[in-house]
């Protein structure tokens, strides 16, 4: 095995390549653990800081959830840090974290994404479907994996990459929709040029990880993957590119990109969001 480490020492543990995996393919990428703003981006969303709680102790009790202002939308993590109810769609539209304004302790039960990758996950690639990761560790259902991060961009930016994208016959531009009292919000993150290992989990019909957008230390939501069932060592992950809103455009010269996730629910065919190529 390569021991080659994909993320340069930015992650908790190293991620690596298996043997024979084309290092070339990745000249042109650069690893970022978190989301970071284009040049069109406003970035008044990355700098305002959430409200924290003001919880005594070492974590937040989850079962006085009311009483937390982290929780104040409901718990998003059992006392262990697994990720509630993963085998069911969104029960609430807001995911939050305790932050660096919170006075409970780094932890603290509430504080999971923000802490980092702690599975073993290994970059590999297939000569039909390109790269793909798989988890080096045994996971329990409810765990975090990892983020899906890139470049936050504008509705206009995206669309406008989404189409140059396209063209060269992929797009990796994650669409987010978050529906809120107030209406949807509409999150654009392109990890084709700066991104983390989440860019390239491939896609299944019948999925092992989830998506939940949750939020840390500002108004930015991270697209987190967790695990919606037990999951053995070696076993390759994959998330539906239609989970929560989210889309990726998966077309080619406006034809639909077959799937090859070889699942017995197979659609036969990539969800496609035709909204950034319109």
């Amino acid at each position: 095995m390569d021991k080659l480490d994909i993320a340069s020492g930015s992650e908790n543990i190293v991620i690596t390549m298996e043997e024979g995996t084309p290092i070339d393919k990745l000249n042109d990428f650069q690893y970022v653990c978190c989301n970071i703003p284009s040049a069109e981006t406003d970035t008044r969303a990355f700098e305002e800081q959430i409200q924290g709680c003001t919880c005594e102790g070492v974590s937040c009790d989850i079962t006085k959830s009311t009483s937390c202002e982290c929780m104040r939308f409901g718990p998003t993590y059992d006392s262990d840090g697994k990720l509630l109810s993963p085998g069911q769609s969104d029960s609430k539209s807001v995911f939050l974290e305790c932050n660096s304004s919170c006075k409970c302790l780094q932890s603290c039960a509430n504080r999971v994404v923000q802490n980092g990758i702690r599975h073993r996950l290994q970059l590999f690639y297939d000569q039909d479907k390109g790269f793909g990761v798989r988890t080096q560790d045994s996971i329990k259902c409810g765990e975090f994996v990892c983020e899906y991060t890139g470049e936050i961009l504008t509705e206009f930016e995206a669309t406008r990459r989404a189409r140059d994208q396209s063209r060269k016959g992929i797009n990796f531009i994650f669409v987010l929709r978050e529906h809120v009292t107030s209406g949807i919000v509409t999150t654009f993150i392109d990890p084709s040029s700066s991104g983390n290992i989440g860019r390239f989990i491939n896609h299944s019909c019948e999925p092992n990880m989830c998506i939940r957008p949750v939020r840390v230390h500002n108004l930015v939501p991270r697209v987190c993957f967790f695990v919606n069932r037990d999951i053995k060592a070696g076993e390759e992950l994959a998330y539906s590119y239609g989970s929560c809103d989210g889309y990726q455009s998966a077309e080619n010269d406006g034809k639909p990109t077959v799937c090859l996730c070889g699942s017995k629910k197979c659609s036969g065919y990539l969800p496609c969001d035709r909204f950034v190529l319109s």
